[in-house]
């Protein structure tokens, strides 16, 4: 790289989390940056960033949005550590686990954050965590760590799920409810704490969370 990495982000998001943590695990130099006007629905951060999404990163003078790009581009460039398997079925089959993260659990575990602070809305956050739970019973049949998805070492997919199976408990406790883990996953996950990078991405994503559901409850 001619220069390091910008990454635009936002410490709550688990997508953000996402890049940051496979930017981490490989070692690349990179700078953190809130996205320009104080929010990437600004008009200064579209006009960089057309998506208007975060995460995102110049990366060689280009614009690139969206996690799963991000990291995808970040494993052709720097091969070390490998996060994909060789094997052409394996990747497709963590390819379809991280897509499930993408279009099935976290898209449930983002409707309860409207529902966070709103005692009016109980019955509500209910049915959104019965429809998160019917997401963790479909995982728990999906993924089989071993320890880790891809095996003896950590994947895309890992840190793809990382941050949002902590958070999904933290949102939820919160409003004094429980999402429905196995032990399969319940494993998984603390294999995922266990492994010092991941942690301290972990940690950093839900220290921005507490904090941003101290907002909601006072």
């Amino acid at each position: 790289m001619s220069q390091p990495i910008t990454l635009y982000a936002v410490p709550e998001s688990t997508y953000c989390a996402r890049v940051r943590l496979v930017l981490e695990l490989k070692s690349i130099e990179y700078i953190e940056e809130r996205p320009v006007g104080g929010s990437y629905r600004s008009e200064d951060y579209r006009r960089l960033v057309p998506a208007g999404s975060v995460p995102a990163i110049q990366i060689n003078g280009t614009i690139l949005h969206d996690s799963d790009a991000i990291v995808e581009l970040l494993e052709d460039l720097f091969e070390e550590p490998q996060l994909r398997p060789n094997d052409a079925f394996d990747r497709a089959i963590l390819k379809s686990i991280t897509r499930f993260h993408d279009t099935r659990l976290e898209p449930a575990l983002r409707r309860l954050f409207p529902l966070v602070g709103n005692s009016e809305k109980i019955e509500d956050a209910k049915e959104s965590i019965e429809v998160m739970n019917e997401h963790l019973d479909r995982l728990d049949v999906l993924v089989d760590a071993r320890p880790y998805l891809g095996g003896e070492t950590l994947s895309l997919a890992d840190c793809a799920y990382a941050t949002t199976l902590f958070m999904m408990d933290d949102i939820a406790n919160s409003m004094s409810l429980a999402p429905r883990v196995s032990q399969k996953i319940r494993d998984w996950r603390n294999t995922l704490y266990a492994t010092d990078v991941v942690r301290q991405i972990i940690d950093q994503n839900r220290a921005a969370i507490a904090a941003w559901v101290a907002t909601k409850l006072n």
